[in-house]
């Protein structure tokens, strides 16, 4: 464990944002948490947790303590015929992960390949992509008291999964750090390959499903991201900006009348979810730009730091959007990312 101060948060958001925090410290066990809680200074300020800022936006300096989990640990807990429980730890890459499950020949991760973070921040998040979901692979969150360092495990059906969304976002946000998930997962021969994604039935329509691999899928699905989502390497992004929005049914066939080519997809609820990059593209603001801030030309969800935008500018940015849906649609547009 390793204290830091004044100390430079750029490489630990995707945005590039280049905002510093008072104190810095990585996580690794249960006691380092007693220990740094009985620094009086240290206690006495706020603690705010980080992962690998893929979902965060900064917009100023951050008072307190940042704290991330460095715990990358992953093993098998258990493995019958069909199934593996794999255990790993928050701070392990989200990629590098699915990368290890895909070469061992297992099922249920692949459709979430490329996404950027931490093992941990999957489920705060519920990040999904493709038809898939982290909820639908978890069995197990174990977390860390962020006051007390207290141990507390979570089952599937007590994380509160919804869309990007979890009891981590909402009740629990900077209480607890995600400290090991577990997974169960599917052997090879077990398993099925999830095609919902009609982009990923067309890249893979010439392969018979019983014959795909869920390698297969990983290599599609990161051909499909690499040719939609600019590398935030190059222009730094946070992937989706907004939330898909849902509407009501009464609402859906007044906008279904006025805009007969509008995609959509009815949610079990029976209300109407609809692609929030449509929206902002009939807006006409897909590849606009505010300042050093764009709107993404390959996928109008996504906004991205052309080099030495401030958060405040892609705020703003965001803002001009949500006015510009919201005026041609009648529809406010979420945002996903955390701004902080």
């Amino acid at each position: 464990m390793h204290i830091q101060a004044n100390y430079s948060l750029k490489k630990h958001n995707t945005f590039k944002i280049d905002v510093k925090a008072q104190y810095y410290v990585e996580i690794n066990r249960q006691s380092d948490i007693a220990v740094l809680r009985s620094d009086l200074t240290l206690a006495s300020l706020p603690w705010r947790i980080i992962g690998g800022g893929s979902n965060m936006l900064f917009t100023h300096d951050i008072e307190g303590v940042v704290v991330h989990c460095g715990f990358k640990k992953l093993k098998v807990v258990k493995s019958d015929a069909d199934n593996v429980w794999l255990s790993v730890g928050a701070g392990m890459s989200w990629h590098e992960l699915v990368t290890y499950t895909v070469e061992h020949g297992l099922w249920g991760l692949e459709n979430l390949a490329l996404i950027p973070g931490t093992v941990g921040a999957a489920p705060v998040q519920n990040i999904g992509a493709y038809g898939a979901e982290a909820r639908d692979a978890i069995t197990r969150v174990q977390t860390l008291n962020l006051y007390t360092g207290q141990r507390t495990e979570f089952r599937n059906a007590e994380c509160n999964f919804g869309y990007r969304t979890s009891i981590f976002k909402q009740e629990l946000t900077d209480k607890v750090l995600v400290h090991r998930v577990t997974f169960r997962l599917r052997k090879l021969h077990a398993g099925n390959p999830n095609l919902v994604f009609q982009p990923l039935r067309e890249e893979l329509a010439d392969i018979p499903k019983s014959d795909l691999t869920p390698k297969m899928i990983y290599d599609a699905v990161i051909k499909i991201r690499q040719s939609r989502i600019p590398d935030p390497e190059i222009f730094g992004n946070a992937g989706s900006f907004f939330k898909n929005p849902v509407v009501s049914p009464e609402y859906f066939e007044e906008l279904i009348y006025d805009y007969s080519d509008m995609p959509h997809h009815k949610t079990l609820d029976g209300n109407y979810k609809i692609p929030a990059a449509w929206l902002i593209e009939k807006a006409n603001w897909k590849g606009q730009r505010h300042g050093k801030a764009r709107v993404s030309s390959k996928h109008a969800l996504i906004l991205e730091n052309l080099g030495g935008a401030e958060g405040q500018d892609i705020v703003e940015l965001s803002q001009m959007v949500q006015d510009a849906v919201d005026h041609k649609f009648g529809i406010h547009l979420e945002p996903e990312v955390i701004i902080i």
